[in-house]
């Protein structure tokens, strides 16, 4: 049931084109931050962008639109990616057959399965080939946008392992995105209408990233915020992703019969 899941969504023109967004995204960023940097000085490495700050995570030290695109607008590309088919299934009644063929668990879990699946191969692909274009082509960049490397001993870390660090943040930014597909998935289960699901996931989402706890902490290396923050942060977004997940299972799953 899962591998016919899959192809379906992967069949799906609409899960196709925002999959090539996911992953064109951060190699748009790259070309952008290619060009920002000052081609006379490309070639002494003392001025180099050091590829940690070329790369798409980074944020706002080499301009990174694309990043800001990425995050203030990951629900409608999750959403768009796979997580808002039931809505569409339910309009076409599909979701009835399906309950009726695999039961409410199997649906809904299969359902999950799918969505995760899905996102943490297109953003894991997206961020994953922007990191390695920019070691590639900043290679022995030492240029870190600043001087204050020494302002924490977490920064400091940072600094000293650039590649063990965009390791842990791209495997920290890529579940983030699968667990909040998750999210997206199951509002889209319990309301079934653009409309509500749209704004409810926007909610949700804005409310984290604009928080004294931001999750946007999790997702970008090299910053002031250390582990005070970090650890509040996915502390709160692990707490609500998994109301929300728990609410749609009972409410999907366990509650009045076998209709959605």
């Amino acid at each position: 049931m899962l591998k016919s899941e899959l192809n379906r969504y992967i069949h799906d023109w609409r899960t196709r084109i925002f999959a090539i967004l996911i992953v064109v995204i951060p190699l748009l960023d790259f070309i952008q931050v290619l060009f920002s940097q000052d081609f006379a000085d490309f070639g002494d490495a003392q001025y180099r962008f050091n590829p940690i700050v070329a790369s798409f995570l980074s944020g706002s030290q080499a301009e990174h639109y694309g990043q800001i695109i990425f995050v203030w607008f990951m629900p409608i590309l999750l959403l768009g990616l796979c997580a808002d088919r039931p809505i569409r299934d339910h309009k076409e009644q599909y979701d009835i057959a399906q309950i009726m063929r695999l039961g409410k668990k199997r649906y809904y879990l299969v359902g999950l399965m799918a969505n995760g699946i899905l996102t943490f191969v297109t953003t894991g692909i997206g961020l994953i080939l922007n990191y390695l274009l920019a070691l590639l082509v900043f290679h022995g960049g030492k240029d870190f946008l600043t001087d204050d490397l020494e302002n924490s001993s977490t920064l400091s870390w940072q600094y000293n392992h650039t590649v063990l660090t965009m390791l842990m943040v791209t495997v920290a930014t890529v579940l983030l995105a699968t667990v909040f597909a998750f999210v997206c998935y199951v509002l889209s289960l319990m309301f079934a209408n653009y409309y509500v699901v749209y704004t409810v996931a926007f909610v949700v989402w804005f409310a984290q990233i604009i928080s004294k706890y931001s999750t946007t902490y999790l997702m970008q290396p090299l910053i002031e915020y250390g582990l005070n923050y970090q650890i509040p942060s996915a502390l709160i977004f692990i707490a609500t992703s998994g109301a929300i997940i728990g609410l749609g299972y009972w409410r999907m799953v366990m509650w009045h019969g076998d209709q959605l």
